[in-house]
């Protein structure tokens, strides 16, 4: 190959090099989904910026996505998929025959499913964590009126005697 304009021999490593060097594998994850929102659903790579300082970066976010059923209380559902994410960033050395900078997505479906359902909790399970927590603040009350009158009792005591 020769270079345009300047008579100069330029091998095809030479120019792999320079669309190396030209490369910017920065980039932003706006908005990553997998189906529709549910209340309570979290998306790790929302928002998040990756910025490479050269152009041998190769980036693979590695995806397990999970389907699931989301279930209101008023009976309606949602057939969505919430995902986990690993994510490899390694620099890559023009030919090193080690791959290509870039930004990769592999992404595998689990056999595993899972669903959510919304419910209220009744009035006996409100009651009973009400009776709960008094019953802890009042043994609580106990133990500490107890370890101070038993203090106090050894500080009389002490005046007393000595």
């Amino acid at each position: 190959l020769e270079e345009f304009g300047s008579g100069k021999q330029v091998t095809i490593l030479d120019v792999f090099m320079r669309t190396f060097e030209q490369f910017n594998v920065s980039h932003t994850i706006h908005k990553l989904r997998f189906g529709a929102e549910y209340p309570g659903n979290v998306n790790q790579l929302d928002g998040q910026v990756r910025h490479i300082k050269d152009g041998f970066g190769m980036y693979q976010y590695y995806f397990q996505v999970v389907p699931t059923l989301y279930r209101y209380l008023n009976g309606t559902t949602i057939q969505t998929n919430q995902y986990s994410v690993t994510e490899h960033m390694r620099h890559v050395t023009p030919g090193s025959n080690r791959g290509l900078p870039g930004v990769f997505f592999f992404y595998q479906v689990s056999s595993l499913h899972v669903e959510m359902e919304e419910y209220r909790r009744g009035w006996i399970q409100f009651f009973t964590s009400v009776c709960c927590v008094v019953g802890g603040v009042v043994t609580f009350m106990g133990l500490l009126d107890q370890y101070i009158y038993k203090r106090k009792e050894r500080h009389v005591t002490r005046q007393l005697l000595g």
